[in-house]
């Protein structure tokens, strides 16, 4: 069967949320919520001493690594951000070809064809199925641009030729 559809930059964002949510990284899963907490702690204890003890100059250094902590996630948003706009393969009209030998994806610089022994796993969420190819090289295909039909038969192939998530 044969899909086409778009990435935007809002698709990539999410499949990289839905990616590192997924991650079997532990410090990769963290950088979504843990260091943002652990860095509102040390902040919040940084201004606990400030208000106990008043003002020094040698509270400014060390609340460099709290702020860093805390800007994590929109650092890492940027990123992405800069990701996408970098690579141009992801932007237009891709195409998506499903048969029982693998997948052919297509787009306006490449083409390339992938048996299904080659996908390892595959995640799929409300907005984006995510096609592994090894832990850290996936595929994208957005749900967006889908019909529910397209979305059923798409999930149909992978279910029945790539194991699910682990």
């Amino acid at each position: 069967m044969n899909f086409e559809y778009q990435i935007a930059e809002q698709d990539f964002i999410d499949a990289q949320a839905l990616a590192i949510k997924n991650s079997p990284v532990r410090l990769v899963r963290w950088t979504r919520f843990v260091l943002p907490l652990f860095g509102a702690g040390l902040l919040a204890f940084l201004i606990r001493v400030v208000v106990q003890q008043g003002f020094s100059w040698r509270i400014v250094p060390a609340s460099i690594f709290p702020l860093v902590f805390l800007a994590t996630p929109l650092l890492s948003r940027r990123n992405q951000r800069q990701v996408y706009a970098k690579t141009t393969s992801l932007h237009g009209t891709l195409s998506l070809v499903a048969d029982e030998d693998g997948l052919q994806f297509q787009g306006p610089t490449f083409s390339s064809r992938i048996l299904w022994a080659h996908f390892y796993k595959f995640l799929e969420d409300e907005r984006s199925f995510l096609l592994y190819q090894s832990p850290h090289v996936f595929n994208i295909v957005p749900k967006r641009g889908l019909s529910t039909e397209q979305i059923d038969v798409l999930r149909t192939f992978l279910r029945r030729n790539v194991s699910p998530k682990s």
